[in-house]
This record gives C-alpha cells, sequence and structure tokens, in this order.
C-alpha cells in the first residue's frame, strides 16, 4: 500500500499524510461514540454534534462533552491495542515442526 511507505519515510509528506489520517479517524471517531456519550449523559442517542443552545442544561453543556471525550479515548485506547496486537501476531515467525 503507497501510504504504508509514504509512513515510513521520514519527510513531511509523512507529517502530512498522517495528519489527513488522524484528521479522518477522529471524524469516524467522533461519530462512533456521539450516542454512546449521549446515553451515558443521561441526553439520549438523539443529542446532537453541535454546541449547546443558551437554553441547554449543565448535562448538555458540560457533561455530555467530558463524557464524549472520555469515550473517545477509550475507542481510541482499544482501536491502538487491536494494532498493536494485530503487528506482534503478524510479525511472528512461523513455527517449524518436528
Amino acid at each position: 500500500m503507497i501510504l504504508v511507505k509514504i509512513l515510513k519515510r521520514k519527510d513531511a509528506t509523512s507529517v502530512i499524510v498522517a495528519v489527513i489520517i488522524a484528521m479522518i479517524v477522529g471524524q469516524c471517531l467522533s461519530f462512533a461514540t456521539g450516542s454512546i456519550a449521549g446515553t451515558l449523559s443521561g441526553l439520549g442517542e438523539e443529542q446532537g454534534f453541535g454546541f449547546a443552545g443558551p437554553e441547554a442544561d449543565w448535562q448538555q453543556t458540560y457533561l455530555y462533552p467530558a463524557v464524549w471525550a472520555a469515550v473517545q479515548l477509550v475507542v481510541l485506547e482499544l482501536l491502538a491495542w487491536v494494532i498493536v496486537l494485530l503487528g506482534t501476531l503478524s510479525n511472528q515467525p512461523a513455527k517449524k515442526k518436528k
């Protein structure tokens, strides 16, 4: 894959590609974790992804963004563990039969 070859290089193009990939992953995480954060903060799954309006209560203003950030960090940590686990499994040498 050409993206992997670019990311292995140590120049500015690899940084630009890494930032773009991080932005894409960030958007996917926000959509995937928004409904979970709404449920955990007691607002329901209908909670929007925008700013709280002038009539918002403390849950919409303070609790929801904090829970949303925490859920995103947990999902990102789990995703990193899966990537590391898959990387170590693919790098193990094949066992020789006796």
